[in-house]
């Protein structure tokens, strides 16, 4: 079972889509994308070299796939976390200026 992408599914990506929807006045794509790409890159390299210097790995019968050594699942986990951060701090901050 790919106990990953499961898990991403329900605690990340559904969180995410649901966040999206709350938030989608208050979003700006103009300086999100940007952000999350240089987040992703950054994720990216720390990631590569932390399983080649054998810091941590990844069990390849347990993910979907792989790309350039790491699990597709990563990836997804690259973009979907730190929106889902970004979404629960404009989330949070609605709500606090709500009299």
């Amino acid at each position: 079972m790919y106990l990953y992408i499961v898990l991403l599914t329900v605690f990340v990506v559904v969180p995410n889509i649901i966040l999206v929807y709350l938030n989608r006045q208050r979003l700006h794509v103009r300086t999100l994308l940007p952000a999350l790409l240089i987040l992703f890159i950054i994720a990216i390299i720390w990631d590569q070299i932390s399983v080649r210097l054998g810091i941590w790995s990844f069990s390849q019968k347990e993910s979907v796939g792989s790309f350039l050594g790491l699990p597709i699942e990563e990836y997804l986990f690259f973009i979907f976390v730190p929106l889902l951060s970004i979404n629960i701090y404009l989330l949070v901050e609605k709500i606090g200026k709500q009299p």
